[in-house]
């Protein structure tokens, strides 16, 4: 508890003011099903968790397939972020057109190994901030965009809150971590544990 009480403080210390600037319109919890829909999760994650790219990667889908594209869940994503890598890789999500936010999402946790660069030990958050910013051609982002993407403080300061929201009103200290009806689940539950669940909350 005393690391997250200090990651807590780091995080409140890094709040800035807001910058007059355009931001894409993603600077929300992504949603995904039908307002309408009788239950609700929402997944706190972290895009350098390999147990975040692992649930998207192989349990999402079914999720997806089973509950949400039928109309029984509404399925909401939102930022949880672990270290600078992070957070840079979240500020480019946020950055892109909310039609590629998945699509994006999607491809980070696929290539996850690819962009997180650990040679150079000294230097790991410069070279995973310019592997980013190759996937960042691929959503038409340019240059100049993506460098101010990556100097954008209200996108800093919204990923920086919902990781501080996340703490104060569910507790949530590890990824992923998934909020159904009110209640806290933690950890990298498989297809079969989220069954289990749902269909107890919506029968």
């Amino acid at each position: 508890m005393k690391s997250i009480h200090k990651f807590f403080i780091f995080l409140v210390s890094l709040l800035v003011s807001y910058q007059s600037l355009a931001i894409s319109s993603t600077l929300t919890g992504m949603q995904l099903g039908d307002d309408a829909a009788p239950l609700t999760i929402v997944e706190y994650r972290s895009l350098t968790c390999s147990h975040c790219a692992d649930f998207s990667n192989n349990i999402f889908p079914e999720i997806k397939e089973k509950y949400i594209d039928t109309g029984k869940i509404k399925f909401e994503v939102r930022p949880f972020a672990l270290n600078a890598i992070d957070l840079n890789a979240f500020k480019l999500l946020h950055c892109t057109d909310e039609k590629d936010f998945f699509a994006m999402e999607k491809l980070l946790f696929q290539d996850q190994k690819k962009w997180i660069v650990t040679k150079q030990s000294d230097r790991v958050l410069e070279n995973s901030t310019d592997a980013l910013r190759t996937y960042s051609t691929l959503f038409s982002i340019s240059e100049d965009e993506f460098n101010s993407c990556m100097e954008n403080e209200e996108i800093t300061d919204f990923i920086l809150t919902m990781r501080i929201d996340a703490v104060e009103d569910y507790d949530v200290s590890s990824t992923p971590s998934f909020i159904i009806d009110g209640d806290l689940y933690s950890g990298n539950m498989s297809f079969s544990e989220f069954e289990k669940i749902i269909e107890k909350k919506i029968n």
